[in-house]
């Protein structure tokens, strides 16, 4: 029996195997991933290719770099996090596409004199640059007019070494209300081709607090990572905003409305590889991210950190679950079951890279699935394999739908 073809297979037949594949990331899959800037970054390029439609809800709670003199200067989150996602987003496929990314990730000297990184500003918001100068007429006026806007609101002692282009970029705002820096988010994607939505979890100007088992407490982001400052000595008990140091009472902060509405709606919600605490648990304090996953019927997965994370001193793979589940339901009046928060978790065939094995009868008490594949290969080794842990990903998207 001929089955007549419908329009759909009519105009797939002629399309390009290429097209075919853009056409599908097109209406690709919502996966929405709880995360800090860089841990994703090399998995955003097979991602990209698989769909256009992730989220990426970041942390705005960098406190180091040029990101901290921009909050110190302007009262705004932090800003670092949301450029790299940005950047890491960018389909660089032109000259001009490579161009832009380079000028946007682009960091001014950490030791050439004030004035000489002032007039470097300058001849950039003037367009005379070489990077500047090399864009189409089009993105070069864009790009020096909002130069030219960031430089008004510059204060002579604004601290300019090794400051990011980028995160210069938004400290013009000129939005109100719950969403002031989109505007600055718009403009990274008038420059380049962003192929999915990134947005800070929050816009409150707020720091991340850590008490430790030792009693001690450790205020802001730099100091918990161990990338700018030594490893944490004491393993970290509790996680909170505050203020500042000057005030470091615990407060809260709520959840941004459209946030919610992309949680409730993902095809399927991922925690992801990155710094436990201040990039996965971080975007889980604020009021409002727990009741939001629970409404979502679709998976929630978890894929924990490889080898050794320094944010989890003497933390089990068990103490991790049930770390993320606690601040998850931190602020739900009627907390529901795990598996509301974490559906499934994601592993790799090989248990020694879990510290403490994997907990498969305290697992299935939870009601949490657990899905292993061969996720590390020779290559990628001690990290996952990206493509194949976007594609255990999607399978666990497809096999619910």
């Amino acid at each position: 029996m001929r089955v007549k073809p419908t329009q759909h297979t009519k105009l797939t037949s002629v399309l390009s195997p290429l097209d075919a594949q853009r056409s599908a990331a097109h209406q690709g899959k919502s996966l929405l991933f709880f995360s800090g800037g860089s841990a994703l970054r090399s998995f955003c390029q097979p991602l990209m290719e698989a769909t256009h439609n992730s989220v990426h809800l970041v942390t705005p709670f960098d406190s180091g770099g040029s990101s901290a003199t921009i909050r110190r200067h302007f009262g705004l989150p932090g800003v670092g996090d949301i450029r790299n996602r940005l950047l890491a987003l960018s389909h660089n496929m032109t000259q001009e596409q490579d161009v832009v990314a380079r000028l946007l990730g682009y960091r001014l000297s950490s030791t050439a004199a004030q004035h000489v990184l002032r007039e470097h500003l300058t001849s950039m918001a003037e367009g005379q640059d070489p990077f500047v100068r090399s864009l189409e007429i089009e993105k070069r006026q864009m790009f020096c007019h909002k130069m030219a806007r960031v430089l008004q609101c510059l204060p002579e002692d604004f601290d300019l070494n090794g400051a990011s282009i980028g995160n210069l970029l938004f400290v013009d705002t000129l939005c109100a209300g719950e969403d002031r820096l989109q505007c600055s988010i718009d403009f990274f994607h008038q420059m380049l081709d962003i192929r999915g939505v990134v947005r800070p979890i929050v816009e409150c100007n707020l720091q991340i607090a850590a008490e430790l088992q030792d009693g001690s407490t450790v205020i802001g982001q730099h100091s918990l990572t161990a990338k700018e400052t030594p490893t944490l000595h004491s393993a970290i008990t509790k996680l909170y905003l505050c203020e500042s140091e000057e005030n470091p009472e615990a407060v809260d902060c709520s959840l941004l409305s459209k946030n919610r509405a992309y949680i409730e709606q993902a095809d399927i919600i991922c925690y992801p590889p990155g710094s436990f605490f201040t990039s996965i648990v971080a975007n889980l304090l604020p009021v409002g991210v727990g009741d939001a996953v629970s409404r979502n019927p679709n998976p929630k997965v978890y894929i924990p950190n490889l080898g050794n994370d320094p944010e989890q001193l003497g933390m089990s793979l068990e103490d991790c679950v049930l770390t993320l589940i606690s601040y998850l339901r931190k602020h739900t009046e009627q907390p529901h079951p795990p598996a509301k928060y974490i559906s499934t978790i994601l592993l790799d065939v090989n248990e020694k890279y879990y510290a403490g094995g994997i907990p498969f009868e305290r697992l299935r008490e939870l009601g949490i699935k657990v899905v292993q594949r061969d996720l590390v290969t020779m290559r990628s080794a001690p990290y996952y394999n990206d493509e194949l842990l976007l594609k255990s990903v999607l399978d666990i998207c497809q096999d619910h739908s």
